[in-house]
């Protein structure tokens, strides 16, 4: 998924589609603890290079299954995904435009849009354990956000607690 300018030039209206099945090592996602890698990495889209502005347009559609820890036990879990975006690559070192890929040696690598796309997808957490099998040691444990909500809704305000004992008092 690279093209060098020239490339894209000779192409047929200088549009360029692509459907493939990648493999990323895992080793691009070491940065981020969320993640341990991806499989089945499928990418498709359609990229158009516009003379006019010296710019390679391109809108990427991803999917795969990430592999991430899972948040309560650690072990690894299969999260399958789907993403997309639109990228605008830029010949043009001098460009002030911020939301653009700048094109370094004249090849569009579309790999490190696919990485970042990917990581942008990575969720905060997620687990596949059985609430009851949620781990526990002495005066703690892990709820989850209902049995949480529900021990907060049972719990008195400890400064309301006195007004309690004065209304039984009272009665």
């Amino acid at each position: 998924m690279e093209w060098t300018r020239s490339e894209l030039i000779n192409m047929p209206d200088r549009n360029v589609e692509f459907d493939e099945d990648i493999e990323i090592s895992s080793e691009a996602f070491a940065s981020n603890t969320r993640i341990n890698g991806v499989k089945d990495l499928h990418v498709s889209g359609r990229g158009y290079l516009d003379d006019s502005d010296d710019r390679f347009y391109v809108t990427l559609e991803i999917s795969g299954i990430m592999l991430v820890p899972d948040a309560v036990n650690g072990e690894e879990i299969e999260y399958p995904f789907e993403t997309g975006s639109e990228e605008e690559y830029v010949f043009d070192e001098n460009t002030e435009d911020e939301d653009v890929r700048i094109v370094t040696d004249e090849v569009i690598r579309l790999l490190p849009a696919v990485i970042e796309d990917i990581l942008l997808e990575v969720p905060l957490q997620v687990t596949e354990c059985d609430p009851e099998d949620y781990p526990s040691g002495d005066g703690w444990q892990i709820l989850t956000e209902e049995a949480y909500q529900k021990s907060r809704e049972e719990e008195i305000d400890p400064r309301l607690a006195i007004l309690k004992n004065y209304k039984q008092d009272k009665q």
